[in-house]
């Protein structure tokens, strides 16, 4: 083997020895489960009515490139997942208008849920507190993380 060759061995020893190391390891195994339950709660927001899919499918995605990006990358290519996802890997980003009515859905659906839970006489402090910080996430990835890098250009000149 040639120096250069003997490097780049060494090389990718070091990354599957900081790979395996135990902290990475249970990084990467809590990042993997949190973006499976997200995916779970957001299959399930595609059928239910008022339980906000996009969010969810969000953080899977995000867990996924920390921790397993095949998944990811399995993620994005799921046919019923496909329409909340396509804005995720595009540089122009979202359409200002596109932004704009997915913040008001987010917080029109989170509304209805709480006016639903309150007329029901169910309403819990924790329920406002999970849906108000679900909404509030949601509106903040999608209103700063879907500019695009063409919005990102055109802020820095």
């Amino acid at each position: 083997m040639s120096g250069r060759d003997g490097n780049i061995e060494r090389d990718r020893c070091e990354a599957k020895a900081l790979a395996m190391s135990p902290g990475r390891s249970v990084r990467r195994w809590t990042f993997a489960l949190l973006g499976v339950l997200s995916v779970a709660i957001g299959f399930i927001g595609v059928f239910l009515p008022g339980l906000p899919t996009t969010i969810f499918l969000l953080f899977a995605s995000y867990c996924f490139a920390r921790s397993c990006p095949w998944l990811e990358d399995r993620l994005a290519k799921a046919p019923i997942f496909r329409p909340y996802l396509r804005y995720l890997d595009r540089e122009e980003g979202m359409p200002l208008r596109a932004r704009i009515v997915t913040i008001a859905m987010i917080w029109i659906a989170s509304s209805v849920s709480c006016v639903v839970m309150y007329l029901r006489g169910g309403l819990e402090t924790w329920f406002v507190a999970a849906i108000g910080s679900a909404a509030l996430i949601g509106s903040i990835v999608v209103s700063r993380v879907f500019r695009g890098t063409s919005a990102t250009r055109s802020r820095t000149r």
